[in-house]
C-alpha cells in the first residue's frame, strides 16, 4: 500500500509539464501541439506590465513577447508583484528584476528570477 502512495505522489509531481527549455519570443499564436497549463490570457497581460497567477509572473516586455518567471523572490521566497514599467518588484525588501529576462536589477536578492518556459497558444500564455 505504501508503494502505491509513493507512485501516486511521483505521478502527481511529474504531471506539471515543466521543461527546462528556454522560452521563445512567442510573437504569434501557436495553435498546434498539445497545450500546457494556461497561465494567463494574452489580452490580460499589458505591454510593459504583467500578471501574477498560480505562483508565476507573466510579463509582456514588448508587444507580442511573453516571458514568465517563478514568482517567489530568491531572497526569502516572498511573492513578487506584477511588473510595472518593465520592472518586477518584491514587496518585502524591494529587490527588483527585469521583466525582459528576470535578471536582478537591485536589492538584497542573490540572483534573478527563475524563468518558466512559455508559449502562446489560442490566445493564452501556456507553460511550454
Amino acid at each position: 500500500m505504501g508503494g502505491a502512495a509513493v507512485a501516486a505522489v511521483l505521478a502527481a509531481c511529474s504531471s506539471g509539464g515543466e521543461e527546462s527549455a528556454p522560452s521563445n519570443d512567442n510573437a504569434g499564436d501557436d495553435s498546434g501541439g498539445a497545450g500546457g497549463d494556461v497561465l494567463a490570457a494574452t489580452s490580460d497581460v499589458p505591454v510593459g506590465g504583467g500578471v501574477v497567477a498560480g505562483g508565476v509572473v507573466v510579463a509582456q516586455p514588448s508587444d507580442g513577447t511573453f516571458r514568465a518567471y517563478e514568482a517567489a523572490c530568491p531572497h526569502q521566497g516572498v511573492l513578487v508583484g506584477p511588473p510595472e514599467d518593465g520592472v518586477i518588484t518584491c514587496p518585502a525588501h524591494r529587490s527588483t528584476f527585469s521583466d525582459a529576462d528576470g535578471s536582478l536589477i537591485g536589492g538584497p536578492s542573490p540572483q534573478g528570477l527563475t524563468e518558466v518556459p512559455v508559449r502562446v497558444s489560442g490566445g493564452n500564455v501556456v507553460r511550454a
